[in-house]
């Protein structure tokens, strides 16, 4: 199965609980016609590795996103590492770290994502690559609208690149164990660094 087919099933899952039919049903209508019993050995592999709860609810078994799992996703951790960040950065911060990670401009869809609305930034431009429709195809994760604006930097600018590093390191503290390989020490919050750069 595909990673498409796989965030398809996760997404109908995460705020209502299915049954087989049900699930069968929803995903025929969204274009993925496949046998009852390959989604049902599917939703069984999906509940043994931790991302679905099975319910047995006679006479039938039904399935939830497993909420106490925690997904590695990288617009839900950037939404909650810039969530307190002044809104003057929260834009181009956004689409710094997405382009840098991506090797690409992001999408307008890719930043609702992050829950960040695109507005006029001396940092920001639309992007007018002739490669924008090969990048639309080359995202699998979700349905991109066909015409998505995107985005990218206006040049390097030192402070927004500052910032940036700030926030994809608060990240990776986040998510990555660094039991006995650091000393104790004062975090660096993102909005003591913006108000330093501001005195500097």
């Amino acid at each position: 199965m595909s990673e498409k087919f796989f965030s398809t099933t996760l997404n109908m899952l995460k705020d209502k609980q299915m049954s087989i039919s049900s699930i069968s049903r929803e995903l025929k209508s969204k274009g993925y016609d496949i046998h009852r019993l390959i989604i049902t050995g599917y939703l069984r592999a999906l509940n043994d590795t931790g991302y679905l709860e099975e319910e047995e609810i006679p006479p039938s078994k039904v399935y939830r996103y497993n909420q106490k799992r925690q997904e590695k996703d990288i617009y839900k951790l950037l939404e909650s590492h810039i969530k307190d960040m002044d809104s003057e950065y929260k834009f181009p911060v956004s689409v710094y770290i997405l382009t840098t990670l991506f090797n690409r401009p992001c999408f307008r869809y890719e930043l609702n994502l992050v829950g960040v609305t695109p507005k006029n930034s001396a940092y920001i431009r639309e992007s007018r690559s002739e490669r924008l429709k090969e990048y639309r195809e080359g995202i699998s994760r979700f349905e991109m609208p066909a015409a998505d604006k995107a985005f990218e930097m206006t040049g390097n600018d030192e402070n927004i690149i500052s910032l940036g590093s700030v926030v994809i390191f608060s990240i990776m503290k986040d998510i990555m164990d660094f039991t006995g390989l650091k000393s104790k020490y004062q975090s660096t919050q993102i909005s003591q660094f913006i108000e330093n750069e501001k005195v500097n």
